[in-house]
């Protein structure tokens, strides 16, 4: 054994490593007449790395295995061998998956089997549905008035007066109906065909979808790291093949809004866009704000649409809405938007096709920076928009004046969170901060020309002037002349309107000056009269365009309001006809709305002697403003929220069901489904059951069927937070009627959308 461990292999001639016996050592030539070559013969290697890729696992499954083959063979390599290794490799992965996606196809649950097929188009048909609610003969007018003011978000009334509706549903949109026709109802032979047709459609897609692609895509979006895949070097071979794949760049697109910076989303943005894939782009929305180049584009398409949407409110809505979320993705969005709006309303045209806007495209311009400004704070929170509100302004006085309104409106909301008010639901506002009030209108309103000789203090007063040291006289230096009047000599600049347009802003400068005193006199508060008159001065600059005659027609306006409030406070009520011209001006409507609500949303007031005379004095002023005013009537429901939140539920009945008879008028009014869902949701907390059951039944006899889907949904939800039941206080034939025309639409298949299923359980228990 010890001489077999000794002995040394001799390798065979040739395989001997240079300087190891092999061949002459490192830096000596071979002797003459011999050669050695270590090289592998030519098409030796590629014939190896042939090899290789065939003896990969399931190489045979691959697309380009023919060309392989071809190859091998060309290159010397045997047919047998490659057939062998083609056959010993083979494992079948594709099947494998295939049939994994199989079992799990046949194991999803019954629901999301018909969402994946239908739940697009049951959200798209279920987002328009009209209320159809219809007075009665005699109460309230013919049509829904549209609203103004609303918070982001909030969702249009959709509640035309008297009629059916017809489901916006994906076959209407596809046009399956019989010769393109969109009309027809559910429960006609054509009606049912093309439902059953697109069902059909719905459940086929929703087949050929599951397959091996389908769970890929679905496993990408969920395990999708924007990390790793940026972290590849070079530019991968299966990356061309994704992006020009549809479906590889939909998977990609899908991921857009949830990972913007994605360097390989990027990629695929902007190759879609430069290949001719603009409409997929377009579909992104929002996620195509990222990138600029696109960004600006698809803006300038949206502000098109905006203005060629003229007159049409649900157009109009759907391009406002478009424009928010695409230029709320980041600051930089939000700026240059805000920029081409300001350029519109200044009479450019943004870079638009077309030219110049109208005064009507000026106006809208306004009104959607307005909406811009409020989605934007709602994102990137309310400071950071008002810190960055002076860049967009039009002058340095308008900057400035952006600056202090800001200030103004950030010392308010801080005033507010350390009181403790829940923002708009709260009837008393906090009061502005006087120095910031007096600086903003400083900037609009001179209280007095200063002294030659003197300077005014921040109290108002006058001070002598300070003597020039001695040898300093009020002159030039001696050799110097005098300078010539520079600007600042010259009558300052004030700024615009345009400051003072902010709805936040006007909201605080109306609650200031049409500020209720309750339980204690003006006269208490030496620095309430001036605070209300600055307000009343910045009110007048805001709502006219400067000109004189204009503006005391709007100062008698809200000096007539305040009187007439003045005098309801006392229980006097105003004379009916001269009130209704009175809050047929905006302006004064606003300021009664926020009268009432400062008064009535204060539990001190319930505590004074002359709260039992000017309640229902109150109710009467507010229920007028807001019908006169449709886009008033959010405010008007906060005032009623707030007044049954001060009451209480210890207050009188009287007292709860004035306050919903107010919200019932503006029902009447048009303002449908906010008000009932603000009782349903805010209310409940503050009054009994019985007075929600009360309210109810007269939103019932304001309303007749046929019902729509969503306002069916609402009323029995407010039916289930009043606790009705058979037989229960407050329960009358009209909510029986409601009942029993809901369940027969139901039945019928005539109410779209259809009530969700705790709705429709609650619905059979009414019945019973």
């Amino acid at each position: 054994a010890g001489a077999m461990m000794d002995r040394v292999d001799t390798p065979p001639p040739g395989m001997v490593p240079p300087g190891m016996g092999g061949g002459p050592l490192p830096g000596m030539s071979a002797p003459p007449g011999t050669s050695v070559s270590f090289a592998e013969p030519p098409g030796e290697s590629k014939l190896l790395a042939l090899e290789r890729t065939l003896a990969a696992k399931d190489a045979v499954m691959e697309p380009e295995v023919l060309a392989t083959l071809r190859d091998y063979v060309a290159n010397g390599g045997k047919p047998a061998a490659a057939i062998e290794l083609l056959s010993e490799n083979y494992r079948g992965y594709a099947q494998m998956t295939g049939l994994v996606c199989k079992w799990l196809e046949i194991t999803e649950p019954e629901g999301e089997k018909a969402g994946a097929g239908g739940a697009g188009h049951q959200r798209a048909g279920s987002g328009g549905i009209s209320a159809a609610v219809s007075p009665q003969a005699g109460r309230g007018s013919g049509a829904a008035t549209p609203t103004f003011g609303r918070p982001a978000g909030a969702e249009d009334d959709d509640t035309p007066q008297g009629g059916g509706t017809m489901p916006r549903t994906g076959s209407a949109a596809i046009g399956l109906a019989s010769g393109g026709q969109r009309g027809e109802r559910a429960n006609t032979p054509v009606g049912q065909i093309r439902d059953k047709t697109a069902s059909a459609l719905r459940n086929w897609r929703a087949r050929v979808r599951k397959d091996e692609m389908w769970f890929l895509e679905r496993l990408i979006r969920r395990k999708f790291d924007p990390r790793r895949v940026d972290a590849a070097k070079g530019r991968p071979a299966w990356m061309q093949r994704l992006l020009v794949s549809d479906r590889g760049r939909a998977v990609l697109f899908s991921l857009a809004e949830a990972h913007p910076n994605c360097l390989l989303i990027t990629i695929a943005i902007q190759h879609a866009w430069q290949h001719g894939h603009a409409d997929e782009v377009r579909a992104l929305g929002p996620a195509a704000a990222s990138y600029f180049s696109i960004f600006h584009e698809l803006l300038a398409e949206h502000f098109t649409a905006l203005i060629a949407a003229g007159d049409d409110e649900d157009r109009r809505a759907g391009a406002i809405d478009v424009i928010k979320r695409a230029c709320t993705q980041s600051l930089a969005t939000y700026l240059f938007a805000q920029m081409m709006l300001a350029d519109l309303a200044r009479g450019g045209d943004a870079g638009l096709p077309g030219g110049g806007s109208s005064k009507a495209v000026s106006a809208l311009a306004s009104r959607v920076s307005r909406e811009l400004e409020g989605a934007a704070a709602a994102t990137h929170g309310s400071s950071t928009v008002r810190k960055i509100a002076p860049l967009l302004a039009e002058s340095d006085a308008d900057a400035a004046a952006t600056a202090v309104a800001g200030d103004l409106l950030l010392t308010t909301e801080e005033e507010r969170r350390r009181r403790g008010t829940e923002g708009k639901a709260a009837g008393v506002a906090p009061p502005l901060p006087r120095g910031i009030l007096k600086k903003l209108h400083a900037l609009y309103v001179d209280d007095s020309t200063p002294p030659r000789d003197g300077s005014t203090s921040r109290d108002g007063s006058t001070r002598d002037a300070i003597a020039p040291p001695p040898g300093m006289g009020a002159g030039p230096p001696p050799g110097m002349g005098m300078a010539p009047p520079s600007s600042n000599a010259k009558a300052r600049e004030r700024p615009g309107a345009t400051p003072l347009r902010q709805p936040e802003l006007l909201r605080s400068l109306f609650d200031e000056a049409f500020r209720c005193n309750v339980g204690a006199a003006a006269s208490a508060d030496p620095g309430r009269a001036e605070s209300r008159a600055q307000c009343v001065d910045l009110i007048v600059r805001a709502v006219t365009d400067g000109g004189e005659d204009e503006a005391a027609e709007a100062r008698r306006a809200l000096e007539s309001a305040s009187k007439a409030l003045e005098a309801a406070a006392r229980g006097s009520a105003p004379e009916p006809e001269s009130f209704r011209g009175l809050v047929g001006y905006p302006p004064a409507a606003a300021g009664v709305i926020a009268w009432v609500s400062s008064a009535m949303g204060d539990p001190e007031h319930y505590r004074q002697v002359h709260a039992g005379a000017s309640n229902q004095v109150y109710f009467g002023m507010l229920a007028r403003a807001a019908v006169s005013q449709p886009r008033l009537r959010e405010r008007a429901l906060d005032a009623v929220g707030a007044a049954l939140a001060a009451m209480g539920k210890g207050s009188s009945e009287a007292l709860h069901l004035g306050a919903l008879d107010v919200a019932v008028e503006m029902v009447e009014a048009g303002h449908v489904l906010p008000v009932i869902e603000a009782a349903t949701e805010r209310w409940s907390r503050h009054v009994d059951p019985s007075h929600l059951r009360y309210f109810a039944g007269e939103v019932l006899e304001v309303a007749g069927p046929p019902y729509g889907g969503r306002f069916a949904s609402a009323m029995v939800r407010l039916l289930r937070a009043a606790n009705a039941r058979r037989g229960t206080a407050g329960m009358n034939p009209t909510i029986d009627e409601f009942v029993a025309q809901v369940r027969r639409q139901r039945e019928g298949g005539r109410l779209h959308p259809n009530l969700a299923k705790e709705d429709d359980t609650f619905l059979e228990d009414l019945a019973k």
